[in-house]
């Protein structure tokens, strides 16, 4: 019998978790299988809010269920490695929230075990599945605007308070948006990186911070990214005959109206809107969903594990670099 639907567990009950199950519900191909929480009350909770048939207050326990076939970890960022091996040595495919761990060393064990365990296991940078990014892409590819020569990108947020001081701080937490998506449609490595930031001296986590990149094929990217103010974001490229900005937040794009605008020289601003038929975490579950049914699943995790490491790579330096200026 040809297998047609993907059984989910989550581990984790924060926000984000309840935002994934919301989207496994929406999926064409998901249904929820199981929950895992520190809290057996927190894991009930949620487990009856979501028609969730299993819920455990260990997180092992999910990966112990043989209905299950593929997990999303949504734990804090430091535990990440962690789960994502013990989900690999459990044969679960895997959907593990950004950044997939924290620096190159721990996703070079990731790749050797789950290589070794032959599943799949992604990043969850749901922007890069949404139709926006797609479109920016496009734009880019073909030559819209030129020779693209610069990319300036600002992601900022306030959630220093809140987010988790082991996890990291702006860098992990915000600044993979812009360096990923950067390095998406650069289709390029970089060569050289010149970084500059500050670091809390209560937390020892970065606060505030940017980077200046020079890839391969000449472009150039600058990057700024905090954590103690308020939300904003800023994402522009530039290119020989005119530069492109994108109005809606690119790493948080809509389901509705999402706005880029085009300038060219001598020419009226083009404004160009892009929908979408679900959100853009549905769309991430559809990928997962649809790579796991499908037998190029297995050559697929390499291509997004590499994608992983050239981002983790320039997180890891960018931070190094601040940490000795500070």
């Amino acid at each position: 019998m040809v297998k047609n639907s993907i059984r989910w567990g989550i581990i984790g009950t924060s926000y984000i978790s309840d935002v994934m199950a919301r989207a496994v519900e929406e999926s064409s191909s998901g249904q929820l299988e199981a929950i895992g929480s520190r809290s057996i009350v927190t894991a009930q909770s949620f487990a009856e809010k979501f028609a969730v048939p299993h819920y455990y207050d260990d997180y092992q326990a999910v990966l112990d269920n043989s209905e299950v076939d593929v997990v999303y970890i949504g734990l804090p960022n430091h535990l990440h490695q962690e789960w994502i091996i013990r989900a690999a040595l459990a044969g679960k495919h895997i959907l593990c929230e950004k950044p997939l761990v924290m620096n190159v060393h721990e996703l070079q064990e990731v790749i050797s075990i789950t290589e070794e365990s032959q599943v799949l296991c992604m990043e969850a940078l749901m922007y890069r599945c949404h139709p926006l990014t797609q479109k920016i892409k496009e734009i880019i590819h073909n030559k819209s605007i030129g020779e693209v020569k610069l990319y300036n990108a600002t992601y900022t947020a306030n959630i220093a308070e809140i987010a988790n001081p082991i996890a990291g701080g702006c860098i992990r937490n915000l600044g993979c948006y812009p360096i990923s998506l950067i390095r998406f449609l650069a289709d390029a490595e970089p060569i050289e990186i010149k970084a500059m930031g500050r670091i809390n001296p209560r937390s020892k986590n970065d606060n505030q911070a940017s980077i200046l990149l020079k890839f391969e094929n000449n472009a150039m990217a600058v990057v700024s990214t905090a954590d103690d103010i308020e939300m904003y974001w800023k994402f522009d490229v530039y290119g020989t005959e005119g530069h492109l900005t994108v109005v809606t937040n690119p790493w948080l794009p809509t389901q509705d109206n999402n706005q880029l605008l085009i300038y060219r020289h001598h020419e009226p601003t083009m404004e160009i809107h892009v929908s979408a038929e679900v959100s853009l975490y549905t769309y991430q579950i559809d990928l997962m969903n649809h790579m796991i049914l499908n037998e190029d699943a297995l050559n697929s995790k390499r291509i997004s594990l590499l994608e992983s490491y050239g981002t983790i790579s320039v997180l890891e330096t960018w931070l190094q670099q601040i940490k000795t200026q500070n």
